[in-house]
């Protein structure tokens, strides 16, 4: 009886600590397309879960073509809990040795966010609205056609500053709302990736594991969180 109510008081706890917990941002699913050769197309699908706040699962799209010999370009979106999305453009460059491909792209992405939290008798609620920018660089690195084209490995780590514009409001029952605090400040961001594709050539299983850290960032404000760890699965095509 004793372990169970030791039970009962960590799931309450975790409860309410979700509960009180916005994720304003998580490592996006973005592929790592390695591209080879010119007229290249790569398409990816997935869906991802992130921690340690187990914020709403995101739905991921990314498309990447190589128009020229060594030029590549990229666009990807993630959906969480709509309005909250996050979208992205990116432009560069690969180098292919054999079945190893080295890749850089500089890019620029838009987030906007929306969660309500913390009903209480009152009948007020917390909202926490607000959108960011990113302007990043991305180096990746890794092998395709493995085991008879049959498995690609990949690496990444991008690079930037996020420029976030987020607001806590608090909101009544008949919807007036109130701004009680603001996060208008910059961030350095490192987000580190790893990807494995197994299948066929044109069709693969993939697996996609990121984390990111931001710089500077008020671990103790329960309002404007991220999450550190994404981990995602889908389908990934070439063309």
């Amino acid at each position: 009886m004793k372990n169970c109510s030791i039970f009962k008081i960590i799931i309450c706890l975790g409860l309410s600590f979700v509960a009180t917990s916005c994720v304003v941002y998580h490592p996006h699913n973005v592929d790592i397309p390695l591209l080879q050769e010119q007229g290249e197309v790569e398409l990816d699908a997935s869906l991802s879960l992130s921690a340690p706040l187990m914020g709403a699962p995101a739905l991921n799209a990314s498309v990447s073509y190589a128009p020229f010999n060594h030029v590549g370009v990229q666009a990807a979106v993630s959906l969480a809990n709509f309005p909250t999305y996050y979208a992205q453009g990116a432009a560069g460059g690969f180098l292919p040795f054999g079945n190893m491909v080295l890749e850089g792209y500089a890019g620029y992405g838009y987030g906007n966010t929306f969660h309500e939290i913390d009903k209480n008798v009152a009948e007020k609620t917390y909202r926490v609205t607000g959108h960011y920018s990113l302007v990043f660089g991305q180096v990746n690195f890794g092998w395709v056609n493995l085991v008879e084209g049959l498995l690609d490995v990949g690496f990444g780590l991008k690079g930037g500053v996020m420029y976030p514009d987020f607001g806590k409001y608090q909101v009544t029952g008949n919807e007036e709302s109130t701004l009680l605090e603001t996060h208008t400040d910059h961030h350095l961001l490192l987000q580190p990736q790893f990807v494995i594709r197994a299948g066929w050539k044109q069709v693969k299983l993939s697996l996609n594991i990121g984390a990111a850290h931001l710089t500077d960032w008020p671990e103790s404000n329960n309002y404007f969180n991220y999450e550190r760890i994404s981990v995602g699965a889908g389908v990934h095509f070439e063309f």
